[in-house]
């Protein structure tokens, strides 16, 4: 097959999508090959290309976007120009203290030093791309802390446009239905990556890419894999999983063949989303402030702010591991765009319910109404005086009527382990050592999250050490 037909030309997978342009190219080496265009893949391959790099960036699927384009948006990070004027003390410091406890220990604290300081600067890098934040950071469930920057955009969309958008105009080739097959060394360098053209369907042209100066793996994670999965995690058989369907861990596999060094690969986080067999999420806990958390009773039994693998733990310590979120229309209200859509639309598929009184939303859950009333009456007042969760986060009272509730199961939501990276990004060897010319970013690492992750440390992760991944694999000597 002629090289400047492999693989078919790049469209951008959105909500709403957005075309780009066709090219051709007869080039079989770059300055950098980047395998993964998820927001990790988008951000290393800008960051190398503005430093006047030759960028290839690989995609498996159909469109790019990966799991950035599903998920909240929130991107932490201590921002003292938003969180001072709402009375919320943060730094890097307490970011990195709590990143390390909500790990249990199992993250690498240099690499968390790095990822933390680094987090405001990579915020001011997108906005002077043209990503624009709400003028409040707030807490999504499982955060900890109200350091979550929302996109004006809705979800992952305006990192995946912004980022898509100034890749094309430095240059970058972009092409999507590659996939990345091998990792080649050469004299203990990573020196080229061989692809799969899955355009035809038939799977079975190949070419070989080279890179000048390096390779970078930005490919996600595993949790869309159930063998690979329950392989590491037998007790997470049958769970479904929320994430993008290209995210089955090949890529990884692959660099830890080629003699990478890997660790915490047990270590897969849940979260509550729909039950399986659904299309969509209802998503009523986007803000940890303004929803509950309720049992098959109508008792609230864990601060929604908590860590996620103990709020994990306790919805699974409940009858059919299947609980209710609970709000007020006024959280409906302020959600993005596509999120209230989805909860309009739960209500016709029987996946959001919706009362004008608390008595009759307890009617529809199938729930005692005085022990509901009594949870919200209890949230209320702490929202009004400051206490429980509310001492962390900024709570609003739900007290705006109709009244929403949606049922959850756990979901596959992340897996936590992945390559060992260094400081820079670099993939660390089997030796130890880092590996020449090889660098990682996102979801396909082990090294910054632990054992869990904190809600809004995602997004932030992917960008903040993607972009460090292209700087320095072009800079690096």
């Amino acid at each position: 097959m002629r090289r400047r037909t492999l693989c078919a030309a790049s469209a951008l997978a959105m909500m709403t999508p957005i075309p780009v342009s066709a090219f051709s190219f007869a080039e079989d080496e770059f300055d950098v090959v980047v395998a993964g265009a998820g927001g990790a893949g988008l951000a290393a391959a800008l960051s190398a290309a503005e430093q006047g790099a030759s960028v290839l960036l690989v995609e498996k699927m159909a469109a790019i976007g990966g799991n950035t384009l599903r998920a909240s948006g929130l991107f932490n990070a201590s921002d003292p120009a938003r969180q001072e004027p709402m009375g919320i003390t943060d730094s890097p410091s307490w970011h990195y203290e709590q990143t390390m406890a909500s790990g249990h220990g199992r993250n690498d604290p240099a690499v968390v030093r790095r990822f933390v300081c680094e987090a405001l600067p990579t915020l001011k890098w997108l906005e002077s791309l043209g990503v624009r934040f709400m003028p409040e950071t707030v807490a999504t469930w499982g955060a900890e802390w109200p350091r979550g920057h929302k996109p004006t955009q809705p979800r992952g969309q305006a990192y995946i446009r912004t980022l898509s958008s100034e890749c094309i105009r430095r240059g970058v080739k972009i092409r999507t239905r590659c996939a990345m097959t091998r990792l080649l060394m050469k004299n203990g360098r990573a020196a080229s990556i061989e692809v799969e053209d899955l355009s035809s369907g038939r799977g079975k042209d190949k070419m070989i890419f080279h890179a000048r100066k390096a390779v970078i793996l930005t490919a996600g994670g595993f949790a869309a894999n159930p063998e690979l999965v329950e392989s590491y995690r037998a007790d997470l058989a049958g769970i479904p999983t929320d994430n993008n369907p290209g995210s089955t861990g090949e890529v990884m596999l692959e660099a830890i063949r080629a003699g990478a060094a890997s660790n915490a690969l047990e270590c897969i986080q849940c979260v509550p989303g729909a039950p399986e067999g659904r299309g969509f999420q209802v998503r009523l806990d986007l803000d940890a402030g303004r929803v509950l958390m309720v049992d098959g009773g109508g008792r609230r039994f864990i601060d929604e702010d908590g860590s996620r693998d103990g709020l994990a733990k306790a919805i699974l310590a409940r009858p059919r591991g299947s609980v209710w979120m609970v709000t007020d229309d006024g959280a409906v209200k302020a959600m993005d765009l596509i999120s209230r859509k989805d909860v309009y639309r739960g209500l016709q598929t029987g996946d959001a319910l919706r009362a004008d009184s608390w008595d009759a939303l307890a009617l529809l859950m199938g729930v005692d109404a005085d022990a509901l009333k009594d949870s919200v009456r209890v949230f209320n007042v702490e929202a009004g005086m400051g206490g429980g969760k509310c001492a962390r986060v900024r709570c609003l009272q739900l007290s705006e009527p109709p009244y929403w509730a949606s049922r959850v199961v756990l979901n596959i939501h992340t897996t936590m382990g992945g390559l060992v990276i260094t400081p820079d990004a670099q993939v660390v060897g089997l030796d130890g050592k880092p590996v020449t010319g090889l660098f990682a970013a996102g979801e396909i690492t082990g090294s910054v999250h632990g054992e869990n992750r904190m809600g809004g440390n995602g997004i932030a992760d992917a960008l903040t050490f993607g972009r460090i991944a292209g700087r320095t694999a072009v800079l690096k000597r």
